[in-house]
C-alpha cells in the first residue's frame, strides 16, 4: 500500500499552474461540461478548428489542469477521448471551508462564547494559526507591507495608507471583504476573536514592531485594524 499523501489542492489552482490567457479560455469552456467533453465539443463552443482545440487541451493535460479518459466506443468506431477539468472551483472551496470553520467554532464554544469577542479560547486559536502560517523570510524592518499582502492574499481586500503610517506611526487597515462571510451572513464574534488573536500573534511574528487592534464591523461593510508602531 502506498504511503504517499494526495497532492495539495492548491497545486491545482490556475494561479499555481501559470496558464496562458488562451489556456484559461479553453479551460473555462471545458468547465461548462461537468462530465467532460470531446475536443470537437470544445471547438464548437469556442468557434475554433477541432485540431486547434485539441492542441490547447493537450497543453492543459500536460500542465496538469485537465485529465483525459477514453470513453467506450460506440459500435465499430474508435473510442472517444474525453477531457475533464481537474481545477477546483475556488469559490466552492472557500465556501466549504467557511462552513467547516463555522461548525468547528460551534463545537468548540458554547453559546455564550460564540457571542463573546473577548473569548480567550478563540484568541489562542488565532495565535496558533498565525504561528503556524508565519513567513519567516519576511523583512521585519518593513512590517506593515507584509501584513497588507497577507490580508490581501487571504481575501480581506485591505485598503490602507502606508505613507500615513510612515509619517505618523499610525494608520487604519480597512478590510472590505471577509473570507468568513458566506451568503451575506456575518461571522460570530467568536470567529472575529480568532482573527483578532491571529493579528495579535502576527504582530509578534513581525518582530513586535506593530500593535494591531481589530474593530469588527466598523460600519459601511468594513472591519478596521488599527495599526500603531509598538512603543
Amino acid at each position: 500500500m502506498s504511503t504517499h499523501t494526495p497532492r495539495s489542492s492548491t497545486e491545482l489552482f490556475p494561479e499555481s499552474l501559470h496558464l496562458s490567457p488562451k489556456q484559461r479560455e479553453v479551460l473555462k469552456a471545458l468547465q461548462e461540461y461537468p462530465q467532460g467533453a470531446k475536443a470537437a465539443d470544445v471547438a464548437d463552443a469556442m468557434g475554433m478548428h477541432v485540431n486547434t482545440a485539441r492542441g490547447h487541451l493537450d497543453e492543459l493535460v500536460n500542465a496538469g489542469a485537465v485529465r483525459v479518459i477514453t470513453a467506450p466506443a460506440q459500435g465499430r468506431g474508435r473510442p472517444s477521448l474525453i477531457f475533464q477539468v481537474r481545477i477546483p472551483d475556488n469559490r466552492s472551496v472557500a465556501e466549504e471551508y467557511v462552513s467547516l470553520i463555522s461548525v468547528l467554532a460551534e463545537m468548540l464554544a458554547d453559546k455564550d462564547q460564540l457571542d463573546d469577542f473577548a473569548s480567550e479560547q478563540a484568541r489562542e486559536i488565532g495565535r496558533r494559526w498565525a504561528q503556524a502560517t508565519a513567513d519567516k523570510t519576511v523583512n521585519k524592518a518593513d512590517a506593515l507591507a507584509p501584513l497588507y499582502r497577507t490580508m490581501r492574499d487571504m481575501g480581506f481586500d485591505p485598503v490602507t495608507s502606508i505613507d500615513r503610517f510612515n509619517q505618523t506611526g499610525e494608520t487604519d487597515l480597512e478590510l472590505h471583504a471577509c473570507p468568513f462571510v458566506t451568503a451575506g451572513i456575518r461571522p460570530s464574534p467568536f470567529v472575529c476573536a480568532i482573527h483578532d488573536g491571529y493579528l495579535e500573534q502576527a504582530a509578534v511574528e513581525a518582530g513586535g514592531r506593530l500593535h494591531l487592534t481589530l474593530m469588527p464591523q466598523s460600519g459601511n461593510g468594513v472591519c478596521r485594524v488599527n495599526v500603531k508602531t509598538a512603543s
